[in-house]
């Protein structure tokens, strides 16, 4: 029994220690960071800004500091209150919020800090934009809804067209302009849409990212996918399906697990349908500025 007491004794003179160790240890300096929002530069070869950046990874001095949802206020344990800190995009994949994935081809907000331990930095100062794509970034612009002709062609199956809208369209970023956007409204009678590019695209496979980025709004769910043309078949795919939502939002929709999931396809097409909801009243689909992000 004293043994084992002594041997209590001793465990706890060591975790004692151990503890008054630790105590000793200050705590590393910081440099608060504060982060409200992070927009994209108007670039016309490229299509709208529109932008719906959710989280940032954050990196300095070679090291990974961690993820934050926006606005975030985070605390930066750098050596040099001066360091060159990295903010990298993130975004909501097929528009599920818990769903967040650095997205590529914004390149990251990179600057110094300027700053002293202690102190709190603000970026970006006065809201401006600061992001941009990638200079690498393969950028087509599918559909815009500006010009005449529209890319995205209703099918057989289809019980309505398309509509162009100005009362309702996307509204632009600042300084842009959209004259209309595309509407489709299915009324009582009527349940199915269905449309498919006119035009079909050669995108890398092997799984490599492919985006379509797409404005929308609904008061019904909606289907994006591919369709993958391999010689004398083609397959159609869904990707995701959107609920209804009642204002304008973007998304990201990830098409690889489509593109890559047929390596002897020639070419895709992108089709879009919806299925009507509500019986007694007409249910309506509004989407702009779709296009095709890859490398």
């Amino acid at each position: 029994m004293r043994r084992i007491q002594r041997l209590f004794h001793i465990l706890a003179g060591a975790a004692a220690l151990v503890s008054a160790s630790c105590d000793r240890n200050e705590a590393k300096p910081v440099v608060y960071l504060e982060v409200d929002s992070l927009t994209l530069a108007p670039d016309p070869s490229r299509g709208t800004s529109s932008a719906h950046v959710r989280s940032v990874w954050v990196e300095s001095e070679g090291t990974y500091l961690g993820v934050y949802p926006l606005p975030a206020r985070i605390p930066l344990p750098v050596s040099d209150p001066n360091a060159t800190v990295r903010l990298y995009p993130g975004v909501e994949v097929n528009g599920i919020s818990s769903f967040q994935a650095q997205y590529e081809f914004y390149g990251p907000y990179t600057r110094n800090l300027n700053s002293a331990y202690g102190q709190t930095v603000k970026w970006p100062a006065g809201g401006a934009a600061v992001l941009a794509y990638e200079s690498w970034a393969q950028i087509v612009n599918v559909e815009d809804f500006e010009s005449a002709g529209i890319q995205f062609a209703p099918t057989p199956r289809s019980d309505t067209v398309w509509n162009r809208t100005q009362s309702e369209r996307f509204p632009a970023p600042a300084g842009e302009s959209h004259n209309a956007s595309g509407m489709v409204v299915l009324r009582p009678g009527q349940k199915i849409f269905e449309a498919i590019t006119q035009q079909a695209y050669v995108l890398p496979k092997s799984g490599q990212s492919v985006y379509l980025e797409i404005n929308y709004k609904s008061t019904m769910p909606f289907n994006i996918g591919v369709v993958a043309n391999e010689n004398g078949t083609s397959t159609q795919q869904t990707t995701v399906t959107f609920r209804d939502k009642r204002v304008w939002s973007k998304a990201y929709v990830n098409l690889v697990t489509e593109v890559s999931g047929f390596p002897g396809a020639v070419n895709y097409n992108l089709f879009l349908g919806a299925v009507r909801t509500d019986r007694e009243v007409a249910d309506t689909l509004w989407i702009d500025n779709l296009k095709l992000v890859y490398r």
